[in-house]
């Protein structure tokens, strides 16, 4: 590609929008060009390249507005620990589908049996799989609670988590 129309094009990509299109373009255009793809298949991997990092920053943000404490998911939990505990069902949770079929789920349990633990995993599974999730420990949704009833502006705090 002439240099003055790959800066074009980038700028162009950058105008609508489209920043990981400026960054790959030269390096997918040599690669096309090494193994004779046509422009459609060149076209295809750089709106595929596009789209992945989009998801992959739209799980990220997710991620980042649930505010964990930490990130925990089930790869790092002890399951032999808790014998009473359900593998299946955890990762059967982990699915998500209980939240599309708006059910709740409640972890009750001793002090160090893992309920913080699961809960991220549960939400962090929730924001891969396009969900917005806000995380709360008991006390802090109690505090959150309180204030807003206090200010007047339960209903509206309310109506933000659902």
């Amino acid at each position: 590609m002439a240099d003055v129309t790959t800066e074009l094009l980038k700028a162009h990509f950058r105008q609508l929008r489209l920043p990981t299109m400026g960054r790959e373009l030269e390096t997918l255009a040599r690669d096309a060009a090494a193994s004779n793809q046509t422009f459609v298949e060149f076209l295809l991997r750089l709106t595929e390249i596009e789209l992945a990092a989009r998801a992959a920053n739209a799980v990220a943000t997710r991620i980042k507005n649930a505010e964990f404490p930490v990130e925990k998911d089930f790869d790092t939990f002890d399951f032999s620990v808790l014998p009473g505990l359900s593998k299946p069902k955890v990762l059967e949770l982990a699915r998500c589908e209980w939240i599309e079929q708006k059910s709740n789920c409640c972890l009750i349990g001793s002090h160090g049996t893992g309920k913080t633990h699961i809960s991220i995993g549960l939400g962090l599974a929730a924001c891969r799989a396009g969900l917005r999730v806000r995380f709360f420990t008991a006390a802090q949704l109690v505090s959150l609670l309180e204030k807003e009833q206090k200010q007047y502006t339960l209903d509206r705090f309310l109506g933000q988590l659902a």
